[in-house]
């Protein structure tokens, strides 16, 4: 009986743990876009305020190991200092590869920072930062929709799991 009572607490610790996980990735997520939006900024003003290559913006921004992209922009920069002919759309593709594996953040926000990158570089300065701006502006709105689902959806995960863990227990015993 001993046992089967641990087990049952066991399943009902799992069913939380699991459903706390899940939340803290809508936390991580969040995190993750302010950090694009933070690392954007520090961009836009390397743009404004210096004439550096997109080599040289990719690696200041790779710099920054605070932020989740930092290893995104110093693979960009390496690639793009090797000068082996592929083209940036290419380099780009191959990197974000990586950035779909290593962070949290949806397609639609990864779609935004590869528009943004594949547009630098091809107008003046003016219009980039104009560019870099709107793409912060979308990214702060998806910021808040993702702040909606950390307090709608990860809650309701954490809680849904956890009660489904009880439910579990309660049926075992």
């Amino acid at each position: 009986m001993q046992i089967k009572i641990f087990l049952i607490g066991l399943l009902i610790g799992s069913s939380y743990l699991i459903g706390d996980i899940i939340y803290r990735a809508y936390i991580k997520r969040h995190k993750e876009l302010n950090d694009v939006i933070r690392i954007l900024e520090i961009i836009r003003m390397d743009l404004a305020f210096g004439l550096y290559t997109l080599e040289e913006i990719f690696y200041r921004a790779s710099l920054k190991n605070e932020y989740c992209l930092s290893s995104f922009f110093g693979n960009m920069h390496d690639d793009l200092f090797k000068e082996d002919g592929r083209p940036l759309e290419e380099i780009l593709n191959h990197n974000i590869v990586d950035l779909k594996n290593k962070t949290n953040l949806q397609d639609k926000e990864i779609d935004e920072i590869k528009k943004l990158i594949l547009t630098l570089g091809q107008s003046n300065v003016d219009s980039q930062e104009r560019l870099i701006d709107l793409t912060c502006d979308n990214l702060k709105q998806l910021t808040n929709d993702s702040k909606d689902e950390i307090l709608k959806k990860g809650a309701l995960y954490k809680k849904l799991i956890t009660a489904i863990g009880i439910c579990i227990g309660i049926i075992l015993i």
